[in-house]
């Protein structure tokens, strides 16, 4: 799910659940040989990808093997919300989910903004990592 340029959001109780062995088969009908393994496997699979303002996550499942929760930066190109900010994600569950995450943020000749961002009460069984803050460092 990726929410972007939003206010006032709140998503709660419900499962985001990605198939691993549904993705394999899939890959090989469209002619691609995966040999990649867990955990690399699959890949572009963020469950919820927020970029707002005021918005709160919770009593969500997540199993992804990927990003659960991955924080997007605002920017002055946003109508609505130019900076990701007060966003609360909390009592949710993730299996074998690279974690909650801030990023990433790559270099812009617009401003990028996240602030004010908690994450609480989060379960992770299995997890790759747990709080991952990607950054992007360089020039524009």
């Amino acid at each position: 799910m990726f929410l972007y340029d939003i206010d006032s959001f709140w998503i709660h109780d419900f499962e985001i659940y990605v198939d691993v062995w549904g993705q394999l088969n899939l890959g090989k009908l469209f002619g691609f040989d995966f040999t990649l393994t867990l955990p690399t496997f699959p890949l572009n699979t963020d469950g919820i990808d927020p970029s707002g303002t005021n918005i709160t996550i919770e009593r969500v499942n997540i199993t992804n093997f990927d990003d659960a929760v991955a924080v997007k930066p605002g920017s002055k190109r946003g109508q609505i919300a130019t900076c990701a900010e007060n966003i609360i994600v909390r009592d949710c569950v993730v299996n074998y989910g690279v974690g909650m995450t801030i990023g990433s943020v790559p270099p812009s000749d617009y401003y990028h903004c996240v602030r004010n961002v908690t994450f609480s009460n989060i379960t992770m069984h299995h997890p790759i990592k747990s709080v991952y803050v990607k950054t992007n460092p360089g020039r524009t």
